[in-house]
């Protein structure tokens, strides 16, 4: 067989500039089993290491090629801006991947994952659950079940504060948002996220559900635990609430709507009631347990938030929220340090230029939260504890998308001002009453996975601030 013809100048000179739009980034990671084993030991040894040090050798947007699909990695705030805000409507959630694949399977196509009319419509079902007089009737709900929470805590005592932030936001969500007391199923939720929490990122969602992996059955079996949970309350309200107006809650108003041509459907509901279970409480839980972590290894701060809040003469309620300032600035400036949602994907809907580059249809696009957050271009001594970054004055300073906790653009979190509503009030009543102590003999580092949480709970010792 004659050999083929060498390629000619121009199409070397074709093939070279093609190539020349994709940004350096590491060797790719392919399906070689020692390849993908590697990388992810790497990956659950210290993901933001790895990928900050990539940062550091490729610059701000980098190709990283895993298992076939095309990867961008960027941390840039004019990158950001144009996947999340600029070009948004060329960028998606992903469809498939080993991270998209694993939330599709336990969040259906929910708010977070749907994409275009589907997305649309969604959010216009679920938005009118959030709006400013139904936030304050929540606020009522946060104080409640916070102050009962604090009934059980007694001086010198060693709490886990990530469990105690846990449970305490999972209680607030459930009833606030489905009007449903959790109380006897905390630990059945909460056994059921940890074992998918645990095995997310892991090598058993290469698998099919068939495989003897090991931990794949616990995967798909805290999923069966999950969705007779969720299901069970969407049952229980629709045979409750059949011939009812909608009685106040998300859960009420969704189920009151499936009469209408729009409505959701059964599974429909279920997908977007997991996702508020998790978006509603487990960010804001972490938001908190760090916000605690920072507090105890700097008393000074943690005393001018007791302060702050103590100066109302009364526990914190909704009509307080602009008098606490300053305790709003601790947990943006905790958001930063320790954004839950760390990192942001997206999928390349249309071919869209992005720092000069072409990411073509069908690449996966990540931003990384995490290391927007900490750089020293936007944030002066980024890894030091200072609130007063995000005082009236000196937040006008943050480039756009330097900082953004809650995504950006207009897939922006949609319970973002529940979220801090929450935050706010959990951190100010608190203080009143509480201080958390470190305990030196544990070492506190971050473990991610779907949201970034602490590695082995965070166990403080409880003191009375007064």
């Amino acid at each position: 067989m004659a050999k083929p013809a060498p390629p000619t100048s121009t199409a070397r000179t074709a093939t070279f500039t093609a190539a020349l739009r994709r940004p350096h980034g590491p060797p790719p990671v392919t399906k070689n089993p020692l390849s993908l084993l590697q990388y992810m030991r790497r990956m659950r040894a210290g993901a933001t290491t790895l990928v900050g040090a990539r940062f550091e050798r490729y610059g701000d947007l980098y190709y990283a090629p895993f298992l076939g699909r095309d990867v961008y990695v960027l941390r840039h705030p004019d990158h950001i801006k144009e996947v999340l805000v600029t070009q948004a409507s060329k960028f998606g959630k992903p469809r498939s991947g080993m991270t998209a694949s694993q939330l599709n399977r336990l969040l259906g196509e929910g708010l977070l994952n749907a994409n275009g009319d589907s997305w649309r419509r969604r959010r216009r079902l679920i938005q009118p659950a959030f709006r400013p007089d139904r936030l304050a009737h929540y606020a009522k709900t946060v104080a409640r079940l916070t102050d009962a929470r604090m009934q059980h805590w007694r001086p010198g005592a060693r709490l886990d504060i990530s469990r105690e932030m846990m449970e305490l936001t999972l209680a607030i969500v459930s009833k606030a948002l489905f009007d449903h007391e959790v109380s006897g199923q905390t630990d059945r939720v909460a056994v059921a996220m940890n074992s998918f929490r645990d095995s997310f990122g892991g090598l058993e969602a290469i698998f099919p559900d068939w495989a003897p992996v090991p931990g794949k059955k616990r995967i798909l079996a805290a999923i069966a635990e999950i969705d007779a949970i969720v299901y069970g309350m969407i049952d229980r309200r629709g045979a409750r609430d059949a011939d009812a107006e909608d009685a106040g809650d998300l859960l009420s108003s969704l189920v009151a709507a499936r009469t209408q041509e729009d409505g959701l459907s059964r599974e429909e509901l279920r997908d977007e009631l997991l996702t508020l279970f998790i978006a509603g409480h487990e960010t804001t839980s972490h938001a908190l347990s760090w916000t605690f972590h920072l507090l105890g290894k700097h008393p000074k701060i943690a005393e001018r938030v007791r302060e702050e809040a103590t100066a109302l003469g009364h526990a914190p309620g909704w009509d307080d929220l602009p008098a606490l300032a300053y305790t709003k600035q601790v947990l943006e400036e905790s958001m930063r340090l320790y954004p839950p949602a760390y990192a942001v994907p997206r999928e390349a809907m249309e071919p869209a230029e992005v720092g000069g580059f072409t990411i073509p249809v069908g690449a996966d696009v990540v931003v990384w939260v995490y290391h927007a957050h900490r750089d020293p271009r936007w944030f002066a001594e980024p890894t030091r504890f200072d609130p007063g970054r995000f005082d009236a004055e000196r937040r006008t300073s943050i480039p756009q998308c330097a900082y953004l906790p809650f995504g950006a653009g207009q897939r922006t979190c949609i319970g973002k001002q529940f979220a801090m509503m929450e935050a706010q009030l959990i951190l100010a009543r608190i203080a009143q009453q509480w201080r958390f102590r470190p305990d030196p003999s544990h070492r506190v580092q971050a473990h991610l996975s779907v949201t970034m949480a602490p590695k082995g709970g965070l166990p403080m010792f409880a003191e009375r601030a007064h």
